[in-house]
């Protein structure tokens, strides 16, 4: 079985939270590069 995992666009790192919803959508944070923005990359990745 497989997992998703959320990737930052930018530089590729999993240490995302999220940071806001409501009315302006989803949207994430990076912890390593600082990226703000809805677009992530999810990975299948296997146990």
């Amino acid at each position: 079985m497989a997992k998703t995992v959320t990737v930052c666009p930018h530089c590729g790192s999993a240490d995302l939270y999220y940071e806001t919803g409501l009315i302006t959508g989803y949207k994430y944070h990076c912890k390593n590069c600082d990226y703000v923005g809805a677009f992530v990359i999810e990975k299948d990745v296997e146990d």
